[in-house]
């Protein structure tokens, strides 16, 4: 005769080796929970309590409970589930629950009462390490099929903790991760109602899997994303993998730490995944919420949820890139108005010490005109055209007064002409008499543009009265790109450059009036305006 041989167990040893999987409290108290969602008589609530100190740990369920054989097979280790068995899809794959206690515990008591008939026993570390435990471990039985008027349920002790603290929020967090994807299911944890809130949803997309290349190995299945509007808390990230009601799995797949992924959540529900046969199973006995990813199925999945989270991932990302243009914009243009600002109070002032000047040469009193309301519409005969009746006696522009009358001799070496309308405004001319639009009114402009590598640092616009900050020059790109654009160090090259664009500006437009009778004077402006501005701008460097 052939020598026999067979494979056996330690049962207590491989009782042990199971509980090693459950390191947790919360992974513990799941394990019973779910159990009490689960196997609850059809058209009732699934509804569980758990209470939970630091010597002890209660779960107790309103579900169908089991009589006295049912203990028997709830303790087989391995064991087939009933419930898969009979073709009805649920958590139970390995049968290892019962090992979950002692993941964290000493002893597990469990009381259960079905069609009016309670049993309750006690399994301790003591027996599982028992010499007996070889072959069986022995439970106590405290109580068999005792006659009783409540309801049906079970009740699961842990007691004689192994830890040194009990995490109750990391269990609950636990459980309303979980819960989410089971409908209608109650939970309390101590005196609170774990409940799945959602976060606030800024965008969701749904895609199908038939459009895809994995049509073929996921068919039918159907991937939800959603976009928070608020990073998320690393549980709640990601997509959740769902089979047969069970929740396996939540996934990056490899996309985790690009840009927005911390936004992204979902669920993706995959039914071959429960109902796979091959040799590498999807999942094992381990509860990590970690799929097999040498699985065809699980890596199918994997990159079907991938492919989907980079895309949005990219989507996000050039979104914000977008939005931050805007944004930068409105910060940049918030900046570009303090230092027109100061421009236009430099020019306002520089207008009155011009008026006074005026005022002097003709001989006037020290009732100086009023120098509010002047700005750049001072320039080249604006408002109250002060340059003009400076320059009139140099062969400058020329200001012809409102009303009736002869219009006066212009004379062909004059400059520019400007007719004075009602209300103080002007409007400019040819020598001919002839008049030309309106020129804009309301100050200088200061606005940043990218203009090129090429263009200068700052361009004045005359019609538009408006200095433009180059972005682009390399100076001004290598101050942006190393320190910011609101960093001190961008901002002070900032105003320097339309302080020099302006002073420059002003000299030119003087120089174009006849303004300036030596070459040397436009120089001596253009110092002095900077000087002006430096000395009135020195606020804005210490911000």
């Amino acid at each position: 005769m052939k020598p026999e041989l067979s494979v056996t167990s330690h049962v207590g040893r491989d009782l042990l080796q199971s509980s090693a999987l459950f390191r947790h409290e919360h992974s513990v108290v799941w394990e019973y929970v779910s159990n009490g969602l689960e196997y609850v008589t059809p058209g009732t609530q699934a509804l569980v309590t758990v209470k939970i100190d630091q010597a002890e740990i209660v779960i107790q369920d309103h579900g169908r409970g089991m009589r006295f054989a049912d203990l028997a097979r709830f303790f087989q280790m391995h064991g087939e589930n009933i419930d898969r068995k009979a073709g009805r899809a649920g958590r139970g794959f390995f049968g290892t629950g019962k090992s979950a206690a002692f993941g964290i515990a000493n002893c597990l008591e469990v009381s259960t009462t079905k069609d009016h008939l309670r049993s309750r026993v006690r399994l301790h570390r003591r027996a599982i390490e028992s010499d007996a435990a070889e072959k069986s471990v022995p439970i106590e039985v405290i109580e068999q099929e005792t006659e009783t008027d409540g309801d049906s349920g079970t009740t699961i002790k842990i007691s004689e903790l192994n830890l040194k603290r009990v995490d109750v929020q990391s269990v609950i967090r636990h459980i309303e991760k979980h819960i989410a994807h089971w409908p209608g299911a109650v939970v309390f944890v101590n005196h609170h109602q774990c409940q799945f809130v959602e976060p606030p949803v800024d965008q969701e997309y749904r895609f199908g899997a038939n459009e895809t290349a994995f049509g073929s190995v996921l068919p039918g299945v159907e991937l939800t994303l959603k976009v928070a509007k608020a990073p998320l808390d690393p549980e709640f990230q990601g997509v959740a993998v769902i089979s047969g009601g069970v929740l396996h799995e939540t996934t990056l797949a490899g996309c985790e730490g690009k840009p927005f992924t911390n936004y992204i959540f979902g669920a993706v529900d995959v039914p071959m995944i429960s109902t796979d046969k091959s040799p590498i199973p999807p999942f094992d006995m381990a509860r990590g919420m970690r799929l097999n990813p040498r699985n065809e199925i699980v890596r199918a999945t994997h990159a079907f949820i991938g492919m989907h989270v980079e895309r949005l991932s990219r989507e996000l990302e050039a979104a914000d890139r977008e939005r931050r243009k805007l944004e930068e914009a409105k910060k940049l243009q918030a900046e570009a108005d303090v230092i027109a600002e100061l421009i236009n109070q430099d020019f306002k002032d520089w207008s009155a010490k011009i008026r006074k000047v005026i005022a002097a040469t003709k001989g006037e009193t020290d009732d100086s005109p009023s120098t509010e309301g002047t700005g750049a519409d001072t320039f080249l005969g604006g408002e109250g055209g002060v340059l003009a009746e400076v320059l009139a006696d140099e062969g400058g522009p020329i200001v012809i007064p409102p009303g009736p009358g002869p219009a006066p001799e212009i004379p062909s070496n004059r400059g520019p002409v400007y007719v004075e309308k009602e209300g103080g405004s002007h409007s400019v001319g040819q020598q001919t008499g002839d008049t030309a639009p309106r020129r804009k009114r309301g100050g200088f402009n200061v606005a940043f543009r990218s203009m090129g590598v090429e263009e200068a640092r700052a361009k004045y616009e005359r019609s538009e009265r408006t200095i433009f900050v180059n972005l682009d020059h390399p100076q001004i790109a290598a101050a942006a790109h190393v320190a910011g654009m609101h960093d001190p160090t961008f901002r002070r090259l900032a105003y320097e450059v339309a302080f020099a664009e302006y002073a420059i500006a002003l000299s030119s437009e003087l120089a174009g009036t006849g303004y300036f009778l030596d070459v040397m004077e436009p120089v001596t402006e253009i110092r002095e305006t900077l000087n002006r501005l430096a000395r009135n701008a020195a606020s804005l460097y210490k911000r």
